[in-house]
């Protein structure tokens, strides 16, 4: 377990670093304006082609109304 551990750290963030990105959108003073915008590591980044499929959107959010008991729909 300890060797799967120093290959996999490398790539881990910390808590800190995780939050990194959450922290400054929500406080910096130029980005107030901004929706709707993905970021990563606290810059600008396009979302995955996948993410702009609007079949795949309809899917999953169907898919996840079903799963919790909603009408998709409403």
């Amino acid at each position: 377990m300890k060797a799967l551990l120093r290959l996999v750290l490398p790539f881990m963030k910390t808590p800190a670093q995780g939050a990194a990105t959450s922290i400054h959108l929500a406080s910096a003073p130029g980005l107030q304006a901004v929706t709707g915008q993905y970021f990563a590591n606290s810059r600008p980044k396009r979302s995955s082609k996948r993410s702009h499929d609007e079949a795949v959107a309809a899917r999953l959010w169907h898919l996840s109304t079903d799963l919790v008991g909603l009408d998709a729909e409403t």
